[in-house]
């Protein structure tokens, strides 16, 4: 059996892996798509405007929004522009809502955050 390794994964136990493991660090974006409550998404796959008023009680308890993108699927959750800042508060009054965000994206050992600088609505309120 081969066995290719990358140099992060080459790396020795302990050895700092920051830059190996860094793919993208705050590059802008513009992303579309639906603003979900994370831990129903994850969960249950729950979104859309029939999850609107759960996704709403969730976040008031604690809970943590992304953004579903159009393309390809994949779930951006929300970071503060800020230590201690409020990820939630640009997009809170749009939940189950299409919408375009710009923002920056980061990105580590598979992981991603999106930190929105701009957020525009694309479809009507219910």
């Amino acid at each position: 059996m081969l066995c290719a390794a990358t140099p992060a994964a080459a790396a020795p136990r302990g050895a700092d892996r920051t830059k190996a493991a860094t793919r993208v660090t705050g590059a802008s974006v513009e992303i579309r798509g639906e603003v979900v409550d994370l831990d129903c998404y994850l969960r249950d796959g729950s979104r859309g405007a029939g999850h609107r008023g759960c996704a709403t009680a969730c976040v008031a308890h604690g809970g943590s929004l992304a953004i579903l993108e159009d393309d390809g699927g994949r779930l951006y959750p929300l970071a503060g522009d800020k230590v201690a800042s409020d990820p939630d508060k640009p997009v809170r009054e749009l939940i189950a809502r299409h919408v375009r965000v710009r923002g920056r994206l980061w990105e580590r050992n598979r992981g991603r955050i999106l930190v929105i600088d701009e957020v525009e609505a694309l479809d009507t309120p219910p």
